[in-house]
């Protein structure tokens, strides 16, 4: 796990201080510290073929005095009945050190296979379960380091992420002649981030059923917030492509695989911090570092989780939180808004 670094150099620049973002991120290289401590005992977990990778807070290095641990055994090669047992044992360590547990949904706290991640893109079996692991890894992932060992073509999770985003650029029709028309942009990925984000809008409103209103309040702001931000890294992905003229068909595959592995703030700074939208950006970070306070608040955090649909509009600790999430989208919109470039790939490549 890293550390903000651009976010640091970018806050001096601009005589801010962004103290929560910063603790967030101290708190996730402890915990990570932690987790791969604990794991030092079992030997050898994983091989080759596996990693341990987590998602969510821990791999956005946000990760506040609440947060869970979303974590998958990506299995990247030939299926072994160690898998299954190296499985067991992460989540028999996990509970040991009485981190937040993942949801009930099933996505994370199992095995996955790389085989689906990459074979299954818009087919029948492209399950939600499925796009939202294959693209997550693209957008809000990491591998802790326990055990984990790599062949010439890298680790497991670094050959994954290569054959994900070298599957998208195969097959996209539009980067068939792009060395003529110099149209870079990997529509194919780019279409995928935006279903991505429409799974996730949708799965918000069935959980809002099924739940019966369960942490309607918090899941309600995570939407609005952390969700929206690693949307905005992916379209942020595609966007670096627009008009770029040291891409081609060859090399944008790797371009991409290293912005995969910035964070969505960083990358965020990285794509728009040249742009001339510095106010704009630095009201954007405001107030994700307002977020990430109050989700590191332990009273505000269990008020918002206690929150249905139906009570969260009249409670003034929900209201607030809603008031950071416009003025954070409002500070997204008109960046999208006010700079040409941007501006015209949105038209063409994201409404139409």
């Amino acid at each position: 796990m890293s550390e903000f670094q651009l976010i640091k150099d970018f806050a001096s620049q601009n005589s801010r201080e962004w103290r929560n973002i910063l603790n967030s991120n101290a708190t996730t290289i402890t915990t990570c510290d932690k987790i791969v401590q604990a794991f030092s005992d079992v030997s050898p977990l994983l091989s080759s073929d596996a990693d341990l990778v987590v998602f969510g807070s821990l791999a956005r290095n946000e990760c506040t005095s609440g947060s869970d641990v979303d974590w998958t055994l990506l299995v990247d090669g030939q299926v072994s009945n160690s898998h299954y047992q190296s499985s067991n044992i992460i989540k028999k360590k996990f509970i040991s050190l009485k981190l937040q547990e993942p949801g009930t949904s099933g996505m994370f706290g199992n095995i996955t296979f790389s085989h689906d991640l990459v074979h299954y893109i818009g087919g029948e079996d492209d399950t939600n379960h499925n796009i939202s692991r294959r693209i997550l890894l693209l957008l809000e992932s990491d591998k802790l380091l326990i055990n984990s060992e790599s062949d010439v073509f890298g680790t497991a999770y670094e050959r994954v992420i290569k054959a994900i985003i070298n599957e998208y650029i195969i097959h996209d029709s539009g980067l068939s002649s792009v060395n003529h028309i110099n149209d870079n942009v990997p529509r194919f990925l780019l279409n995928d981030i935006i279903r991505f984000w429409r799974t996730m809008c949708v799965d918000f409103a069935y959980k809002q059923k099924e739940q019966e209103g369960l942490k309607w309040g918090l899941r309600n702001i995570k939407l609005r917030m952390s969700r929206k931000l690693i949307y905005l890294k992916g379209l942020l992905m595609c966007f670096s492509c627009y008009n770029n003229k040291d891409l081609n068909k060859e090399n944008i595959p790797q371009h991409l695989t290293d912005l995969t592995l910035l964070k969505p703030l960083d990358l965020t700074l990285k794509i728009l911090g040249p742009r001339k939208v510095d106010s704009l950006l630095l009201t954007l970070i405001d107030k994700y570092d307002e977020f990430l306070g109050m989700l590191d608040d332990e009273k505000i955090r269990e008020e918002l989780k206690s929150l249905n649909m139906h009570e969260a509009y009249a409670n003034g600790t929900f209201l607030h939180a809603r008031k950071i999430a416009h003025e954070f989208q409002d500070a997204i919109s008109e960046i999208f808004m006010k700079d040409a470039e941007i501006m015209e790939f949105s038209k063409k490549y994201i409404i139409f």
